[in-house]
């Protein structure tokens, strides 16, 4: 594998706990390139306490976070998404486009407290997903209720609910019992896609290619192509499909 998907980064400056202006930007860029990734899809928080940009705000931001990566290589492509906290006014707030889906996609990457009971969360992703939405559930690894019972997982995977772990759990940065759990989860075939969940350059990094060269390895060429690149590509080419329709309605 040669290059990589990079589907939940906070990569924009300025607007969440991630980077927080364009030189820190830049830096993640030219960490990810270097790693492998040439797709990233940008996923500032809508959260109440870690930023509430508004669409538009995040949209002149990619602008010009696209202009940084064009300084690196015109290999590098960057999307817009949102990584959303739940809370019970988000399925209306989708449908009235105040809160981005993952490139204007049915795709809608959500994640909860790591507390919150299983049945709050159940409730929660199937409101979401009668409204008519592909819920991704952000890094699994991180619910207590998941790591207790990975039949949870399970049900959620045949609920139709994506499963996305970090990038950093699979090689141990999460500690050894989210390493456990996560390879569970990949020896399951449970994992839908991978992501960074980057916010810097130094600690939480966009480090993508010792995660995948580990998957590759242990569980095959074939599923790690799947997680780091060709299921997460779905979501790019939905945007190319209806790229001219969309134009005209934003």
């Amino acid at each position: 594998m040669e290059r990589y998907i990079d589907m939940h980064c906070h990569i924009l400056p300025g607007v969440d706990d991630g980077a927080q202006n364009m030189e820190d930007t830049h830096r993640m860029l030219q960490t990810a390139y270097d790693e492998g990734v040439r797709y990233i899809i940008a996923t500032p928080h809508h959260h109440p306490r870690r930023g509430r940009a508004r669409p538009q705000e995040l949209r002149q931001q990619l602008r010009a976070v696209r202009e940084e990566a064009e300084k690196i290589s015109d290999r590098l492509k960057v999307f817009l998404g949102t990584e959303v906290y739940f809370g019970q006014d988000i399925p209306d707030k989708l449908k009235e486009n105040e809160v981005l889906t993952m490139n204007r996609t049915k795709y809608v990457l959500v994640e909860f407290s790591p507390s919150d009971p299983f049945e709050y969360m159940q409730q929660g992703i199937q409101r979401i997903q009668m409204k008519g939405y592909i819920v991704i559930l952000a890094h699994v690894e991180r619910y207590d209720c998941m790591r207790e019972d990975i039949e949870r997982v399970e049900y959620f995977h045949e609920m139709g609910v994506l499963i996305q772990v970090n990038a950093g759990s699979i090689t141990g940065n999460s500690g050894r019992r989210i390493r456990k759990f996560v390879k569970e989860l990949l020896a399951r075939e449970l994992v839908f896609c991978v992501g960074t969940d980057a916010h810097d350059d130094r600690k939480r990094a966009p480090h993508m290619k010792k995660a995948a060269e580990y998957v590759k390895k242990k569980y095959g060429e074939e599923y790690a192509r799947r997680i780091f690149f060709g299921n997460a590509a779905e979501m790019l080419k939905k945007k190319k499909k209806n790229e001219s329709r969309q134009s005209n309605e934003s």
